[in-house]
């Protein structure tokens, strides 16, 4: 695409106003392989999201994917985050995998999936909603997800990873317009990358798998610039309407999700932080 950079220099910023960026990764909780790389040396898995919210202002939990968590965990979340910070929270695989928004049995959970949401007040971000690649756009599956949508307050931000090909398409961008749903938009080993439909006032990016061998997650192991070069001209140039972009990165698009995070944010010409100058003094070696 043109306006691509070069060497990571930044991609000229287009004419219309420019989007804010929260930009993090898909969980905070990388241990070993962060610890020494993005964490200080000896840091504890409960220290890490103290830091981690030094360095990026908003994460995926992915946890919530697995099991809904205790009240008291997602206030602890809060606590130990800084002003400002923002979750971005991942419905549960009981909802989008394995009941496939069949109602009535996703009533409950997505309900208290909500109410744990509400308690992270000013802190929540967007609703992550990722159905399986096997979620073809079926009239059954219609039919199931604008059932489940009734669900939704309005308040809430939604976002969709609809992974089956078949989705994506100018009638369903309109129809998640009309609800004022992202579509979120992916990198990754799926047929449904790199699809780029832009319905809401705000967008939801996913730096997903690459398919790659990856060797742990401490360091960067693939050169993925003109990826970025291209992930940037496109959010650089998102329509006006557009006026916050999550992105969300992991370990699996080049070996080390931070550091990927960097070299986007250079190209996107925004400030970012190295941790190591978030590490107290006296840890560097």
């Amino acid at each position: 695409m043109s306006g691509a950079s070069a060497a990571g220099r930044p991609i000229p910023h287009p004419a219309s106003p420019i989007p804010r960026f929260r930009l993090g990764t898909q969980s905070w909780s990388y241990f070993p392989d962060w610890v020494g790389s993005f964490y200080p040396p000896r840091t504890q898995s409960a220290d890490a999201l103290g830091f981690y919210s030094q360095v990026f202002d908003t994460v995926e939990v992915n946890a919530t994917f697995h099991a809904l968590p205790r009240e008291s965990t997602v206030r602890g979340w809060y606590e130990r985050s800084t002003p400002d910070f923002t979750f971005a929270l991942k419905f549960p695989r009981e909802i989008t995998h394995d009941a496939q928004l069949e109602r009535p049995q996703v009533e409950a959970p997505t309900a208290e999936l909500i109410r744990l949401a509400r308690r992270l007040e000013d802190k929540c971000g967007p609703l992550l909603l990722q159905l399986p690649p096997s979620f073809a756009r079926s009239p059954a599956n219609r039919r199931a997800l604008d059932a489940f949508l009734e669900l939704i307050p309005e308040d809430v931000h939604l976002a969709i990873e609809l992974r089956h090909p078949s989705w994506a398409e100018a009638a369903v961008e309109r129809a998640l317009a009309a609800r004022n749903i992202a579509w979120v938009l992916v990198d990754g080993d799926q047929p449904n990358a790199r699809s780029v439909l832009f319905p809401a006032d705000f967008s939801y990016v996913r730096w997903n798998r690459s398919g790659l061998e990856m060797h742990g997650w401490s360091e960067v192991q693939y050169d993925r610039g003109a990826d970025l070069d291209w992930w940037a001209n496109v959010l650089l140039h998102a329509p006006e309407h557009v006026r916050t972009i999550y992105g969300y990165m992991s370990n699996e698009f080049a070996g080390h999700a931070p550091a990927s995070l960097r070299m986007l944010c250079q190209r996107l010409g925004l400030p970012s932080v190295d941790p190591r100058e978030r590490w107290p003094q006296g840890v560097l070696f």
